[in-house]
Formats: structure tokens, C-alpha cells, sequence
């Protein structure tokens, strides 16, 4: 039995209230997830974000209703099991939120490989039998040694893009390799005037902050042996200069030979003698 007609009101009133309070608005798949999942990960992410899941059509009301006529652009990346996502963090903030929240899990037949999947060469822990039929089934380059049955060399089971075979999801599950991940996948945000897509939130902080500070490094010591004058360079370039100075004053003190360190005694006497005279 289907819900009310009033629930419905309900429904997309309370979800029109949302997209109004709230200035960052997604749409997110769900496609694939466990209820169990779903629940969890709504749970942990519930401070940071209102989500709401129904048919795309009462969603689609509660857009209209809501009177952003911004968020119209949202309706085309609705899809199979559709979610939208109200909150006051950042696009980025939110799509991290939801990255961090999702985890591994096997591979099924038919499922699109969304990169090369390998299997690496080593032991398997799996012992001879009928098992070497399905790893070469699944083009796995396997063999026996002594009790054990090894993989000779990495061997890719799917390429990107490709429909994973029965033989080859069977053996990435005996081989606990999980290839997928599950969880909220971000299709588009909207934030501030601004839509983003799904893959252009997916960065990788660490490495830009890795590159910023190598930047940062390098334009720093370019400034300090260039002698350019700013607040992050000026202590560096008086210390190098202090560090020159010293250095070429034992340089100075070293070339001094004790002929010429005798005559600069004696140059007083002779003439303290002189004025005697």
C-alpha cells in the first residue's frame, strides 16, 4: 500500500522547507546501497545535512515549491534510488563528508569495472583443487607450489569499462578483493550560485596541499638567493648575508701568514722607537 495523499503533502512540504533553509542543495545516488548502510551513514552525516529519499516525482514538487527556480537544473541528474541532500557546508565539504563514508565490497557479475582490476602475483592461501580451473576461467595465471596455490604474475581479471564475468567476480571474492566501493554517490551540488559535478568535487586535498607547499618553498628560496625583498624573505636574506659575512671574515683571519702578523706587531715598536729618537 502506497502512501497518503496527505503524507505526500506532508512529504513535500517538509522537503520545499529544507531546499529553502538550506543554501547548499545535492543530488545523490543511493543505487546499490543496503537499507542497513543507508541508515548508518544517514545517521553519522545527520548534523551536518538534511537528507531526503521518495519518488523523484514529490521531490521534483518539492523544487517547484520551493520557488529556487535555480534548483530546476538538479531534476536532471535524478535517477534510480535519488536522494537530495540540503545543507550549510561547502560543495567540497560535503562530497568529502559522503567520501569518508563509504566503504568496500565485492565485485558482482555484471558489473562495470570502474578501473583496470588486477589481481596481484603471490599466494593465495587457497589449496589445490578445483580452484585452478576457475582462476584460469577467470584468466588468472595460477599455479601449484608444493601445498599452495600461487598467482605467477599479476593478472588483470576486467579492464576499466568492461562487465565483470560470473568466473571473475567468484574469484575476487575467494580472493577478498573488493574493487567496489558503497555509499552515497554524489551526482551534483549546487552551492551559492555554482553547480558542481560529482567528479570535479572528487580532489585530492593532500596532494594540492603537498603542491602548495613546494610552491611555496621553491618561490621562497628563489626570493631569498634573488635578493626580493618581502616578509617572508627578508629574515632568510639578513641571516644568509650574516652567514656570508662570518664566513668571509675567516677566510680574511685565514690567509693572514705569521711574516705578515709579525710586521703589524713590529710596525708600533719601530715607530714608538722613532719618536724617541
Amino acid at each position: 500500500m502506497g502512501i497518503t495523499r496527505e503524507k505526500k503533502e506532508e512529504l513535500v512540504k517538509r522537503i520545499a522547507g529544507d531546499l529553502k533553509k538550506y543554501p547548499v542543495i545535492g543530488v545523490a545516488s543511493i543505487e546499490g546501497l543496503p537499507g542497513k548502510q543507508y541508515g548508518s551513514i544517514k545517521k553519522k552525516v545527520s548534523s551536518k545535512a538534511s537528507i531526503s529519499a521518495t519518488r523523484l516525482t514529490l521531490m521534483g514538487r518539492a523544487i517547484d515549491e520551493s520557488g529556487r527556480k535555480e534548483l530546476q537544473e538538479l531534476k536532471q541528474y535524478f535517477g534510480n534510488a535519488t536522494v537530495l541532500v540540503c545543507t550549510d557546508a561547502d560543495a567540497f565539504s560535503l562530497y568529502r563528508l559522503f567520501k569518508q563514508n563509504k566503504s568496500k565490497t565485492i565485485a558482482k557479475a555484471g558489473q562495470i569495472a570502474p578501473f583496470d582490476i588486477i589481481v596481484p602475483a603471490g599466494e593465495t592461501g587457497l589449496a589445490p583443487g578445483p580452484i585452478l580451473t576457475e582462476l584460469k576461467l577467470a584468466k588468472v595465471d595460477a599455479r601449484i607450489q608444493g601445498p599452495k596455490v600461487v598467482i605467477a604474475r599479476d593478472s588483470t581479471v576486467a579492464k576499466k569499462g568492461d562487465a565483470i564475468t560470473g568466473p571473475a567476480a567468484s574469484i575476487l571474492a575467494k580472493l577478498g578483493v573488493e574493487p567496489f566501493e558503497i555509499g552515497f554517490d554524489v551526482k551534483a551540488v549546487w552551492d551559492h550560485g555554482t553547480m558542481y559535478m560529482g567528479e570535479v568535487l572528487n580532489i585530492d586535498e593532500e596532494g594540492i596541499l603537498n603542491d602548495l607547499r613546494n610552491a611555496h618553498a621553491g618561490a621562497l628560496n628563489l626570493c631569498v638567493y634573488a635578493e626580493v625583498y618581502n616578509e617572508a624573505s627578508a629574515p632568510f636574506i639578513v641571516a644568509k648575508a650574516a652567514r656570508e659575512a662570518n664566513a668571509l671574515q675567516k677566510v680574511l683571519e685565514a690567509v693572514k701568514t705569521p711574516e705578515n702578523k709579525k710586521e703589524a706587531k713590529a710596525e708600533p715598536a719601530e715607530s714608538g722607537q722613532a719618536e724617541q729618537k
